[in-house]
């Protein structure tokens, strides 16, 4: 049994965002060719997440110390360090991605539990083997694409596993064909459920 998490960092709701819509094709999909898939959602509008405090950082060190791993301020980094596969769904926002996200990567980076120092150097501990990054925007960014360069390195410091990425953009455009764009990235979405 493989288990993909993901992380919606959705701000509107299911039936509004066109982010979402590009997350859930991509993960029926990929179900659809692999029966054996369960998917963890984290609606982190929902979660209740918020950033740390000095007395979080101070009651996580001591953990660490510790090595107290069953005290709740791990639990979404010991769930991230687990998954075989992750997915972020996450519009652009202010050339990055919702504060939310950014909230909840502060609670996934712990020491020991998805990284380690090697003779000084970071190493990720997650197991993932891909993490895909899905966005979406209403304008045109090219390559200006700095949320999802900040998850590929967040990837690349907490695993060892193949980033991927899609974007859809301009879709608040005027005289752009939105449902053209958005089926353009649903099948560039379908050939890498092939191979994620």
């Amino acid at each position: 049994m493989e288990n993909i998490l993901f992380i919606n960092s959705c701000i509107r709701s299911d039936d509004i965002s066109r982010t979402y819509r590009l997350c859930r094709g991509f993960l029926d999909k990929y179900i659809e060719q692999h029966d054996d898939t369960t998917v963890t959602e984290i609606v982190l509008a929902d979660s209740g997440l918020a950033c740390f405090t000095q007395a979080d950082v101070d009651r996580r060190s001591a953990a660490i110390l510790t090595k107290d791993y069953d005290d709740p301020i791990f639990d979404h980094a010991k769930q991230f360090a687990n998954a075989d596969k992750i997915v972020i769904g996450a519009p652009l926002w202010d050339l990055s991605f919702p504060s939310v996200l950014k909230v909840y990567i502060e609670h996934i980076c712990a020491n020991t539990v998805t990284f380690a120092y090697e003779n000084n150097m970071p190493v990720g501990l997650s197991k993932f083997s891909k993490l895909l990054y899905i966005s979406t925007c209403g304008g045109f960014i090219g390559d200006k694409d700095y949320g999802a360069d900040y998850i590929k390195g967040i990837c690349g410091f907490l695993g060892q596993g193949e980033f991927m990425s899609v974007n859809a953009q301009g879709l608040d455009v005027e005289g752009i064909d939105v449902d053209t764009v958005l089926s353009g990235a649903q099948e560039r979405l379908a050939l890498l459920a092939k191979v994620f």
